[in-house]
């Protein structure tokens, strides 16, 4: 049997991986297998905000390749068109209820804050729309050949003969409870906050090494708008520091090509909801949704106070112990690419790369050496 490669997960990182396997080598079969849709939880639901220089030094070299690849994914599927990719300015943005005496210079809906400062311009920022996104890269590897297995969970792993730690099958299971059997030389755990848990049913608590340590993050909320068009909202993205009614809160504010505004940070999400066995669980905390709406009314009155409420939402993020992603072999046949925290969609495309690159023995296109399992 030639190689035949399983990802778990459909989101950002397993869409990217299949999309450059699929791009770099014509002989090995790849699948996703996806327990809900393509994007369905965090890859959906993310800012899709993007940093060339936010980044520490052992993940510098993974985001100065994946901001690149971004641009390069967009030049080569009309990225602007088909997920509101575009360069952006980006600032941070200070507003204290006694004292909104400064604008911003080009943003007339910003025209009662306290104080501002650029973060960083059209060569260090930009933007995608992640559901779109995710959605074209797995589309396009599925047109190389790529097969995608959604509404599957994956459930068990078969270990070859005489062997209890090399993959030879990954055994999905579907909604209606029936089996799919899936050659399997390599399983790939790319599954967001899901990649620890399920790493530890299929591998077991003492094999499933780093894969079994990713861990979810608190729930995170965010709000999409829809402003009247009467009130245009330009393209800046905003980090910002609000203080009002006696509280400092400090949402993100992220204006998209579609005319839709997402904003997120809501503060305070201490409310502790596990994580659901599905992403088509999820759902979005009252309380956090209710704070985003008060946020974005007092950054614009005139803006948000009466935009349409395209989608309140939620999503879990992956983490790992060491705060940083881990992408590599795990052991034989079994890889991983998770705990990606806060950028996973900057560094999704890199990440899926770089992984192809290390099960086919290439070399990387990054120095990922420090993000090892």
């Amino acid at each position: 049997m030639g190689r035949s490669i399983v990802i778990i997960g459909g989101g950002i990182i397993g869409a990217s991986t299949a999309y450059y396997l699929s791009a770099l080598a014509q002989d090995v079969q790849v699948h996703i297998v996806e327990s809900v849709s393509i994007a369905a939880a965090s890859s959906g639901k993310a800012g899709g905000f993007l940093a060339l220089d936010w980044h520490g030094s052992k993940t510098k070299p993974l985001a100065a390749l994946s901001f690149k690849l971004h641009q390069e994914l967009a030049d080569a599927h009309d990225g602007t068109k088909q997920w509101g990719y575009r360069r952006t300015n980006t600032f941070q943005l200070d507003i204290e209820e006694k004292r909104r005496n400064k604008s911003v210079p080009g943003a007339e809906w910003l025209n009662s804050i306290s104080k501002v400062s650029k973060l960083g311009d059209e060569q260090t920022t930009a933007q995608a729309h992640p559901f779109y996104l995710t959605q074209t890269l797995a589309k396009v590897a599925q047109s190389r050949g790529v097969q995608i297995h959604l509404g599957a969970s994956a459930s068990k792993i078969n270990f070859a003969p005489g062997s209890d730690k090399v993959p030879a099958e990954l055994v999905a299971t579907k909604s209606d409870g029936s089996e799919i059997v899936i050659p399997a030389t390599d399983v790939v755990f790319a599954a967001g906050p899901w990649t620890g848990v399920l790493a530890r049913k299929l591998l077991g608590e003492k094999d499933a090494g780093a894969a079994g340590t990713i861990e979810p993050s608190e729930p995170s909320s965010s709000i999409i708008l829809r402003p009247d068009p009467s009130h245009p909202v330009t393209s800046h993205m905003l980090f910002t520091g609000l203080t009002f009614s006696g509280r400092s809160r400090e949402p993100e504010v992220y204006p998209r090509l579609d005319g839709t505004v997402y904003l997120c940070g809501a503060g305070g999400e201490d409310e502790s909801i596990p994580l659901p066995e599905r992403a088509d669980q999820l759902k979005p905390v009252p309380a956090a949704i209710q704070r985003l709406k008060e946020a974005a009314a007092f950054i614009s009155p005139e803006t948000f106070g009466d935009a349409q409420v395209v989608a309140e939402q939620c999503c879990f993020r992956p983490n790992s112990q060491t705060g940083l992603p881990v992408i590599g072999k795990v052991r034989e046949g079994i890889w991983m690419a998770s705990g990606h925290g806060v950028w996973g969609i900057q560094n999704g495309p890199g990440t899926g790369k770089c992984l192809a690159e290390l099960i086919l023995g290439l070399p990387t296109s990054a120095d990922i050496s420090q993000l090892s399992p």
